[in-house]
This record gives C-alpha cells, structure tokens and sequence, in this order.
C-alpha cells in the first residue's frame, strides 16, 4: 500500500444474533437484516435542522411461530447506549418506506393496542411490526435491555415483547423487529477509514474506506460470548433462513471491491428516503444489497461481507487548507531566503 496512506486502528469481532425456542410446536424459525447506512460518508452534507449527521445500522428480525420463542439476544462487537438506539416501527407505518424496504406492494395499519403495525400484502398479512413502550425518548427496559460485555453490547429483545406483539395472534402469522443503532467515530466498529497522510498538500485526495461485516463468526466473537450462546441454545436453538446485508453510501463513492457478488444495486430514490432519519440523507446514495438463503431444512451458520470504497476528498475545506499550507510554506521560503541572502551579504562584509 502506498506509504502516503495512514493506516486505521484494524477493529475485529464479529457481531452475533441468536434466540432459542421453548419448545412449544411449531418450532420458530427467522431471518436476519442489517442496513448500514454511511450517511457522515459526505463531508459537505450538514444535515436538516442543524441535527448531528451520524451514520447507523438498522437490525431487523423477522420471526415465524414467534410464540415458541423465549427472547431475542443481538451482540454488537462495539459500545452503544440506550440513547443510541430508536424503534423504527413508526417508519414502516409509511407505505413507502415499508414498500421500500421488504420490496413488496404493502398495506400499513397501525394497532393501538397492543401497538404495533399490521403489514398486509394483497389483503394477507405480511407481518406485524412491534411497536417498542417509548420512555421518555429511551425504549422501556421491560421491552428492550442493554448490557455491556466483553468490550461490546448485548440487545436483548424481551419475551414481553414478544407477546405483546402476537396479542390474538393467529397461526402461520409473522412478526418483526427493527431497530436503529446510531453510530459515531468512537462507536462506528464497522465501517474504518484510511485516509492519505499528504492530503493537506493536495487539492484533492483519494480516501480508502472498507466495511468489515461479520455475523456469527465464532472465531472472530469473544470466547464468553461463544460459551453463553452454546449455554443457551442448548439444542433449542431457532435455525436463521435468510441473512440480508444492505449498505447505502454516498454516490461520490465508489466499490473498489467486494468480497461476494452482491445480489443488487440501485441508486436510492430521494423520496422517501429523505426523511428516513432526523438529520436527512444526502441526495445521491447508492445502495447495495448481499443476501442468503438456506437449504431447506438446514440453518445459516455464519455470513461475511468485506467491502472497500474509494472516495475523492475535495472541497472548499480541502481547496483552503491547501492554498493556506501552500502559503505559510511560500512565507517560510521567502523568510529562509531573506535570512540567507542576509547571512551571505554579512559573511562577504567580513571577509572583505
């Protein structure tokens, strides 16, 4: 690698996502989704309202025969706060966004009791989307909880919110979970950038970028966490169908390279996207999407995503701070050699 690149401080560990049945037939079964969306990705973007623009990973679980589930248990290798985290099930009362995220003609209507929202899909239902009890901006403990170990976090979604959810719930019916995780530069494991060490000396540079995407990679999760998901499994554990694995970034950036073939692309569309978060999104992302699929009667194990992006830095902070390097060194210059001429012109006088 060119030795003009500073090198980020490399963040192993893999998250995990794991839930066992009680027992009761029909056994359950889910599937996994994780949206990373790199929106701080673009420097000039400011976000709406003055709101901090910070990137986030959404995690979504669709469980079928919920009612045999005891809880939902997700590690993420890296801190988060209660605070970090927001239910996203007043986003998917949007037909739109619903629309746009399980890419299915949808009907949303919301419940008032137990809250949640019903998603239909020709008059059937597609799934029920658990509403989480907001305390006072924070998800109830009772419903979600947060734990920190092992030098990351556990989420762990509560029996109660289970039941809450499949209140008069009917046989073969689905429910879901989404949540966001806000992400910052002290928090953000996943994605690391590599940023070139002359770039004050440019009018513009090259910046490196890779998102290391690891789910249930039991050599690269710490040994406790291993042992505590084999103690609760306990041959009880729900078999995963489906990992999908999303990212948006900014279209200034470009896919330098990708670990699997993605199973497809597109640019996002401004509506209604652009009010998918307080901040906004800047106009102009583009999304890929990686998922699998189990073999019928088998269970996903594990799913790795490598992904490099290479981004042209530029911009009127780039362009000023390269005319004002370009003159204090200009300045130094003309001050070394006034010096000199002046040592030369004194020397001369001396030796005459």
């Amino acid at each position: 690698m060119n030795s003009n690149v500073r090198h980020a401080t490399r963040k192993d560990g893999s998250m995990a996502l794991w839930c066992c049945s009680n027992g009761n037939a029909p056994l359950a079964s889910l599937e996994a989704h994780f949206n990373l969306w790199r929106i701080a990705g673009d420097k000039e973007f400011k976000g709406n309202g003055g709101v901090i623009v910070r990137d986030f990973l959404e995690i979504g679980v669709m469980l079928a025969n919920p009612l045999s589930v005891e809880g939902i248990n997700i590690y993420l290798p890296t801190v988060v706060e209660a605070a970090d985290i927001e239910d996203c099930s007043p986003r998917l009362a949007e037909p739109s966004v619903a629309q746009g995220i399980f890419n299915e003609p949808l009907e949303c209507t919301k419940v008032p009791r137990p809250a949640r929202v019903d998603l239909k899909k020709n008059d059937v239902l597609f799934c029920r989307v658990h509403e989480f009890i907001n305390n006072g901006g924070i998800i109830d403990k009772t419903q979600l909880s947060i734990s920190h170990e092992n030098g990351g976090t556990i989420i762990a979604i509560s029996r109660n919110s289970i039941e809450s959810v499949c209140s008069n719930w009917r046989n073969g019916e689905r429910v879901y979970f989404r949540m966001r995780v806000f992400l910052s530069p002290e928090n953000d494991h996943f994605i690391q950038v590599i940023s070139p060490t002359d770039r004050n000396f440019q009018t513009g540079s090259e910046e490196i970028e890779y998102i290391d995407f690891r789910f249930n990679e039991l050599r690269t999760l710490p040994a406790a966490i291993e042992q505590r998901i084999k103690a609760d499994e306990k041959g009880r554990a729900v078999p995963v169908t489906l990992i999908a694995f999303l990212t948006a970034f900014p279209i200034n950036s470009d896919l330098a390279a990708s670990s699997i073939q993605w199973h497809k692309n597109r640019l996002l569309e401004f509506k209604p996207w652009s009010d998918y978060v307080a901040s906004g999104v800047p106009d102009g992302m583009v999304v890929y999407h990686w998922k699998r699929e189990c073999e019928e009667g088998k269970s996903l194990l594990d799913f790795s995503s490598f992904v490099k992006l290479q981004t042209r830095r530029s911009g009127k902070k780039t362009v000023t701070i390269y005319l004002l390097v370009a003159f204090l060194f200009g300045l130094a210059g003309n001050l070394v050699a006034s010096i000199l001429v002046a040592l030369f012109a004194y020397l001369y006088e001396l030796l005459k």
